[in-house]
């Protein structure tokens, strides 16, 4: 009967060793979750810090994109036009490494939504510039962003397109 009792307290003892085992690495999951969260939300931040940087430590750069925030798109130059594609081009990109990471549960919603409404302002002037814009799925959910009642357009979004409808 001992041997039998002590079975049983060892199997019980076994199942709980376990079952805390599991909450341990339940929990060991999460905060690696959340770590690996915080990395990539720093290392956005940090693309972004440097985009700005170049933005304004670059005073072509920096006139280029005043002229857009203006409104004076009549007067942005070839060269300047190149020179926004580069840059743009990158910046679609970025959004689409940003779509992709939420998609996966690797970007918090707040920063997700931040950039779909900020990739939404871009749109005409993406397709105004023939940036390449690959990532479908992306494209329909900006889309479906730019339709619905709760997207608010940057003034110099709605100049642009405003501007496009006069060109064509």
């Amino acid at each position: 009967m001992k041997s039998n009792t002590v079975q049983i307290l060892t199997t019980v003892l076994s199942n709980v060793a376990v079952f805390g085992g599991l909450i341990f690495l339940i929990l060991e999951l999460r905060q690696n979750s959340e770590i690996a969260l915080s990395q990539v939300r720093l290392a956005r931040d940090n693309a972004i810090l440097e985009e700005f940087s170049h933005i304004y430590g670059d005073n072509d750069v920096l006139s280029l994109h005043l002229k857009l925030r203006k409104g004076d798109f009549e007067s942005i130059t070839e060269l300047e036009k190149e020179r926004l594609f580069w840059f743009e081009r990158v910046r679609y990109q970025r959004f689409e490494d940003v779509f992709f990471q939420y998609g996966r549960g690797m970007i918090d919603q707040i920063a997700f939504d931040e950039s779909m409404s900020f990739a939404a302002n871009r749109v005409s002037l993406w397709e105004w510039l023939e940036i390449p814009m690959g990532d479908k799925e992306m494209n329909d959910f900006v889309s479906n962003l730019r339709e619905s009642s709760t997207f608010l357009r940057d003034t110099w979004s709605d100049k642009f397109e405003d501007w496009i409808e006069k060109e064509i």
